[in-house]
């Protein structure tokens, strides 16, 4: 028998392979995703959080203000990677090192259970199951909330084999704040509450059973849970409003979902897939749980009761989606590694050799061997197709030039909304099926915020609005000016009620047919060689009968012009002949400075001209002398250098 110092040594290089091996399971599962960051199109979710990002960053307030559907832990720590590393990249690269956070107390309840091997084969399981991969890299908080709540397993594990107080203790106090964490993040593990407790409970009756222990750790316990849960959902936010956005909204979407079914595509076929993806994980798994029962029949229950309560909660989780399977990827991967740790046990053991071994795993080399290239080809198809669709882009590239950066934008399409690089109204920062139809969104808000926000372009691409709130778009046909169609998409724009809030209010009159009303201009000193919006508010005084080319113009003080633009309004898609009398309407034309323009204030001269003659219309009161309104000034400077 080997001496103490001698077999600690040997513990402790043993321990140090574990986490050097480990260390290179994750390696390979961060190259996997490395060239997969932005292999797949921009999920309707993924971009959801990124406008919740965009509007934070603005100033808006959580739930206050931006509507967010998540508990507060997760748009918090996307908001925190944000400030460090304002990019869609940063927000993939947080969910990589989320997956890999999540195999970390994988590996570990395997390696528990069943040795290094069996713990190492866990987090390869975990880390490139197909329906992780994807999730996994993208903008999601399904799998923190899960990553979380493993980790809440481990730590409850330790606690039931822990000998001293101080260490039961200890990891009492972090499982409940890793499920408070995981239940702060998104809501899709509140089963393993039951879970946990359950554990606690069951520890103390292994010994002499009495009441004050247990009361002691379940108190403990839940004072690690319901503290962070106080602390944010009761402090930091308006509870009120939380509560509603991330519970209540649910519910009565589960409801009206349940009302009518004929939206929801059936649990079989997510099922299905879920099946024929990660067949490899699924058969491991039920292969593992007759090897749990027979070998480590002492975590039987508490895997048998994880995976049923996960079960249990899938079933009456309504409307179920495909990435809510993600519940099931840790425990399939524990019980798989028991699979795969046996029979390499039996590999290894030459005399011992069976034909069943043997067998098995040629058996799980070919169904690798038919998974892993059909799921290669379908990231491979998704790679192929255009960010965004070609329709959309035309559209995007619509709105870029009518609507300025600042401008907002109203659409059910949040993928598009992100691509616009436009903000839309803080409330509409969730524009779900989920949300239209439980009834969070009535008609009378959407058309007050709409009105309140005056967005100059309304997208309804993803015909979610249409689908749910037909009556919404009765109102946007009547309210907004222009309509196109791209492909089987319509674009609405040209709001023709817009409340006059311009940064610089200028009221003109041109010959009693226009009242112009001021003139938006970026804030702070434009750079030479860049291109500047400008924003006119126009209200018509009659019925106009020609088609008026608006000009801008950049002058020095000499009068000479360095640059100038002549447009019609939105392309010429809203001519003013079809603006109604007495519609105010906003109009957003492009300027380009000349590289070399010298440091300076410069004026604008604004006018509307007939392009059939190139006559001008009179302005009243004109101290032009050329019938164009004065605005300004436009100060431009080169850009300071660090060094001075």
């Amino acid at each position: 028998m080997l001496p103490r110092h001698l077999l600690l040594k040997q513990l402790q290089n043993k321990s140090v392979i574990f986490w050097v091996c480990l260390f290179l399971v994750s390696s390979l599962a961060v190259a996997l995703r490395l060239p997969l960051l932005n292999k797949f199109l921009l999920s309707y979710d993924e971009a959801i959080h990124l406008v919740w990002l965009r509007l934070l960053a603005a100033g808006y307030k959580p739930y206050t203000e931006v509507y967010i559907t998540y508990p507060p832990l997760y748009p918090l720590s996307i908001q925190a990677i944000w400030e460090i590393w304002p990019s869609e990249a940063a927000q993939r690269w947080f969910s990589v090192a989320y997956a890999l956070f999540g195999a970390v107390p994988t590996a570990l309840l395997a390696q528990r259970m069943a040795g290094d091997v069996a713990g190492l084969v866990a987090a390869a399981l975990l880390l490139f199951s197909p329906i992780l991969v994807e999730p996994s890299r993208a903008v999601l908080g399904e799998f923190h909330s899960v990553a979380w709540s493993i980790w809440a397993v481990w730590f409850i594990v330790c606690y039931q084999q822990a000998v001293t107080p101080a260490r039961r203790s200890t990891y009492l106090i972090l499982s409940g704040l890793s499920i408070a964490a995981s239940l702060l993040t998104k809501l899709l593990s509140p089963f393993l509450v039951v879970l946990l407790v359950g554990v606690i409970v069951a520890r103390h009756r292994q010994q002499v059973f009495q009441i004050k222990p247990l009361l002691r750790d379940l108190s403990l316990w839940s004072l690690a849970v319901i503290g962070p849960v106080l602390l944010f959902m009761g402090f930091l936010f308006n509870l009120n409003e939380l509560f509603y956005q991330t519970i209540t909204q649910r519910l009565l979407a589960r409801q009206a979902y349940l009302i009518d079914s004929s939206t929801v595509d059936p649990t079989s076929q997510y099922l299905a897939t879920f099946f024929r993806e990660d067949s490899a994980l699924v058969i491991l798994g039920l292969i593992g749980v007759i090897l749990l029962w027979l070998k480590h029949r002492a975590y039987f229950w508490l895997l048998a009761g994880w995976f049923l309560l996960a079960v249990a909660f899938l079933t009456v989780h309504y409307p179920l989606r495909y990435k809510h399977f993600l519940v099931f990827v840790p425990i399939l991967a524990i019980l798989g590694s028991l699979t795969v740790a046996g029979w390499l046990k039996l590999l290894l053991q030459r005399k011992k050799v069976s034909v069943y071994a043997v067998g098995g795993l040629l058996l799980l080399l070919l169904i690798y061997a038919e998974q892993i290239p059909a799921t290669l080809t379908r990231w491979e198809t998704q790679a192929e197709q255009a960010h965004p669709p070609a329709n959309e882009a035309q559209m995007l590239a619509f709105i870029e030039e009518v609507l300025a950066p600042d401008d907002c934008l109203v659409t059910d399409d949040m993928p598009f909304l992100y691509w616009s690089g436009r903000m839309t109204p803080p409330e509409f920062a969730e524009m779900s099926a989920n949300r239209l139809i439980s009834g969070s969104l009535p008609l009378v808000d959407l058309i007050d915020i709409s009105n309140q926000s005056d967005c100059q372009v309304v997208a309804p691409i993803a015909n979610r609005i249409p689908k749910y709130m037909p009556d919404y778009m009765t109102w946007v046909e009547t309210h907004y000016l222009g309509r196109t169609r791209y492909g089987e998409d319509d674009l609405f724009f040209g709001k023709i009620d817009t409340v006059p809030r311009p940064e610089m209010p200028q009221w003109a009159d041109f010959n009693g047919e226009l009242a112009f009303h001021g003139y938006t201009l970026p804030a702070g000193i434009s750079s030479p060689g860049s291109r500047i919006p400008i924003k006119l508010i126009w209200q018509t005084q009659q019925r106009l009968s020609q088609d008026y080319t608006i000009f801008v113009q950049l002058r020095d003080d000499q009068g000479v012009t360095l640059a100038g633009a002549d447009y019609q309004p939105y392309k010429g898609l809203a001519p003013f002949s079809e603006w109604p009398a007495g519609a105010t309407i906003q109009t957003m034309t492009w300027l380009t400075l000349p590289s070399d323009l010298p440091e300076a204030a410069y004026q604008i001269y604004v006018g509307l001209y007939d392009p059939k003659n190139l006559e001008r219309l009179p302005l009243r009161g004109d101290t032009s002398g050329e019938n164009a309104l004065i605005l300004g000034p436009l100060p431009v400077g080169l850009p300071t250098s660090p060094a001075e």
